[in-house]
């Protein structure tokens, strides 16, 4: 192979690769989700909602909330969030961040439970970092919602669960 054969290829493949590149980082971010819902005495709506990015390198954003929606009333007497976020595989472990409001429970070394209870409002969000270990096959969320809507009106736990089955 001559060197003006070679200067091409190498040009070729430089070009090839700066395409794949920019095609890389252009791929729009993917996430797993769930969401479950039930009908409340005065019309209004409890949804509980998990979400989680599916791919990533280090670290994967998750959020989950139980969210009132409806104006009889509007506010509930206190609604919470229960996230338990999760690392599947051999010997594994996650590290997770959450925003300060809530409180976080590590019951085991892959697996973290974010809890938060907002009272007079109509919605229970958290959200946050998970940091599985290299030996991850994939993570979950599984959102929790529960509420206090008027002291006749509780909502007992209902959940989502977005990851693989």
């Amino acid at each position: 192979m001559n060197k003006r054969m070679r200067a091409r290829l190498l040009q070729g493949s430089s070009a090839a690769l700066a395409a794949m590149a920019l095609v890389l980082s252009a791929t729009p971010t993917h996430a797993t989700s769930a969401s479950t819902s039930v009908g409340v005495p005065g019309g209004n709506r409890i949804a509980v909602n998990a979400w989680h990015c599916t791919l990533y390198a280090s670290a994967c954003d998750w959020k989950a909330s139980t969210k009132m929606s409806g104006k009889n009333p509007r506010k509930a007497r206190w609604i919470q969030n229960r996230a338990e976020l999760e690392a599947h595989g051999v010997s594994v472990s996650v590290s997770i961040s959450k925003n300060p409001e809530a409180t976080l429970t590590m019951v085991r070394k892959s697996l973290g439970v974010v809890r938060w209870k907002n009272t007079n409002a109509g919605i229970s969000d958290t959200f946050g970092q998970m940091r599985p270990s290299k030996g991850t096959a994939y993570v979950s969320t599984r959102s929790c919602g529960s509420a206090q809507v008027t002291g006749a009106i509780k909502v007992s736990e209902k959940c989502a669960y977005a990851g693989a089955s």
